[in-house]
């Protein structure tokens, strides 16, 4: 019996360092302990709706890269190749090395508009009290930071999204 030819690897837009969270049908996940596995991913599908798919051919792109880092205004860290795609606050695509300090990504929780968070500790103090203001924003960018890169594929919506908070495209 001849063996089935393998499916080819798709090119992917995902250039995360080892340690990025993605967030997965189990929680958040870091990308190099998905290797080689096939795992359900938060995405949003075209009517708005968020939901999961699988996310497929997850790999090590390149064992030494330069990375940036990325600070939301939360805190969060996030460390990706310049290359990696991510999705503007208004659907366009962007590539991390593209970013400016303060520019704003689509983001993966949302709250009803006009919702206006609540005056507690358990939220960031600049935020308490104010009206919910949905993107992610990249606060601050940094580089120097070298390691090696893993990528991606995502059946049906070719995005997922980061424990980060930011959508990210998976393939064209």
């Amino acid at each position: 019996m001849a063996d089935k030819p393998k499916k080819p690897v798709l090119p992917t837009l995902t250039r995360l360092a080892a340690d990025s969270l993605v967030e997965t049908i189990d929680g958040p996940v870091e990308i190099v302990k998905l290797v080689g596995k096939v795992m359900p991913v938060l995405t949003r599908f075209s009517d708005g709706k968020f939901g999961f798919r699988m996310m497929t051919q997850i790999r090590e792109l390149e064992p030494e890269a330069d990375l940036l880092r990325l600070t939301n205004a939360d805190g969060q860290v996030l460390r990706v190749g310049a290359d990696h795609v991510f999705i503007r606050a208004g659907g366009q695509e962007a590539r991390a090395g593209e970013l400016a300090e303060g520019d704003e990504l689509d983001c993966g929780w949302s709250y009803p508009p006009g919702y206006e968070l609540p005056n507690a500790e358990e939220y960031a103090e600049g935020a308490r009290g104010k009206a919910w203001n949905s993107p992610v924003v990249a606060a601050k960018i940094d580089s120097g930071d070298r390691g090696p890169l893993y990528g991606a594929t995502v059946k049906e919506t070719k995005a997922y999204y980061l424990t980060f908070g930011a959508q990210s495209r998976a393939q064209e």
